[in-house]
């Protein structure tokens, strides 16, 4: 019998030596080890990844991918191969006014039990080892490796990468002491008429701010979707509690209230929610031999976009997990510098910024003028263009490798 921090491991295991152990098999822990991968294919027979889900498995999420997912995805040479449904024009509305932002496309809106699946397949093409259905039990740190305790297995990893969502195992059995905030999320999905719904005729996702009258720190969402190829409308709200010292809003009242503008009753459908853990700059992302990556982080506290910044982690971490083998130095001291250097994460830097004080003054004359503001300036962006195709990663279309500057 073996014994960590008093968990028994009563069955008679072999321990399993590996160079790095990732917790978490959705798109941030994939992204680390497809990372690892292209700057050295050995590295696929370093890394062992377990999840406790099975996939393709069900995930809460809008799923909206943006241009900063799909570059980091043409990065890594891949084309976005899930079904998804291609936003022409994204819909920002506060009571009676509202802008767009327009693209080819604006964004894209897939489903996490697909896209995990899809990721989780390219990984093991890639020589990957998934271990599915392996929840982890027990994490203890030591000087020389991490011990960590499956339900199968006994793992003594040189690096654990903690990429197991907002609940993180791994940041709460470490006791993370940082200050970080968890936004809020309810969703319900819709059947409908996609020959009827305008949102579906004309690529259009709306994201609605008018709750936040209601003390709602963030919006209600109409996303178009696909449920195993059925039309559906993704319907939800999003409070990121940005300002935790402001008052609650009640998210079922929200939501209840605007479906029922679109002529939808909550209760006729499945309500699930969730947790979103946000990014703070200022809090803590690594330990001695052990790194987050992905909503165990933190993900866009303005938005809520989780997916896009997800596989941006993978990134960087891969650099960091790459040079702590070659310099032999696994404190990770410099992880968090790395993340707040990267252009995608001083991208989710501002947008923490932003939320905080957009949150904090949430005045409706001054959100209205914002808004008038915001519809007047869009004209000088390329956002006004239909065709403008947001980006500057290598893009792989039909097999030929097009590599396009972005302009702005």
């Amino acid at each position: 019998m073996v014994r960590y921090r008093g968990y028994k491991v009563e069955t008679i295991v072999e321990v399993e030596q590996v160079d790095v152990l990732i917790v978490g098999s959705g798109p941030s822990g994939i992204s680390t080890a497809l990372h690892l991968v292209q700057a050295d294919p050995s590295w696929a027979e370093r890394i062992v990844v377990v999840d406790k889900a099975v996939h393709p498995r069900e995930k809460l999420c809008g799923g909206g991918v943006t241009h900063l997912g799909t570059d980091v995805l043409a990065h890594l040479g891949l084309r976005f191969e899930p079904q998804h449904f291609t936003v022409r024009e994204v819909k920002l509305v506060y009571e009676d006014k509202s802008y767009s932002i327009l693209g080819n496309p604006a964004f894209r809106i897939t489903r996490r039990d697909e896209f995990d699946h899809w990721l989780v397949r390219v990984g093991e093409e890639r020589g990957i080892r998934v271990r599915q259905n392996e929840a982890v039990k027990e994490i203890e740190v030591g000087d020389e490796y991490v011990a960590v305790i499956t339900e199968r297995s006994v793992f003594h990893a040189r690096i654990v990468v903690g990429a197991d969502g907002s609940r993180s195992f791994v940041r709460s059995r470490l006791k993370w002491d940082d200050d970080s905030r968890v936004a809020r999320l309810l969703e319900v999905l819709t059947p409908e008429d996609s020959q009827r719904q305008v949102e579906f005729k004309n690529g259009i996702a709306v994201f609605d701010f008018t709750p936040m009258k209601q003390d709602l720190q963030g919006y209600y969402w109409d996303f178009p979707s696909y449920v195993e190829g059925k039309p559906f409308m993704n319907r939800g709200v999003f409070d990121s509690r940005a300002r935790p010292e402001r008052e609650k809003a009640s998210l079922v009242d929200v939501l209840d209230s605007s479906m029922a503008e679109r002529q939808r009753r909550l209760k006729d459908y499945k309500l699930k929610g969730h947790p979103i853990r946000w990014f703070d700059p200022r809090g803590r992302f690594a330990v001695p031999r052990v790194l987050l990556v992905g909503d165990a982080a933190g993900a866009d506290p303005l938005f809520g976009e989780g997916i896009s910044f997800a596989l941006g982690y993978g990134e960087v971490a891969a650099e960091a997990i790459a040079d702590a083998f070659e310099r032999e130095d696994f404190s990770f001291s410099t992880y968090g510098r790395r993340l707040l250097q990267h252009r995608l994460f001083r991208h989710l830097k501002m947008r923490t910024r932003v939320a905080r004080k957009a949150y904090l003054l949430n005045y409706p004359w001054l959100v209205r003028l914002g808004w008038l503001l915001a519809r007047f300036l869009i004209r000088f962006t390329r956002w006004r263009d239909r065709d403008y195709q947001p980006g500057d990663a290598p893009r792989l279309l039909n097999g030929t490798q097009i590599f396009r500057i972005n302009p702005d």
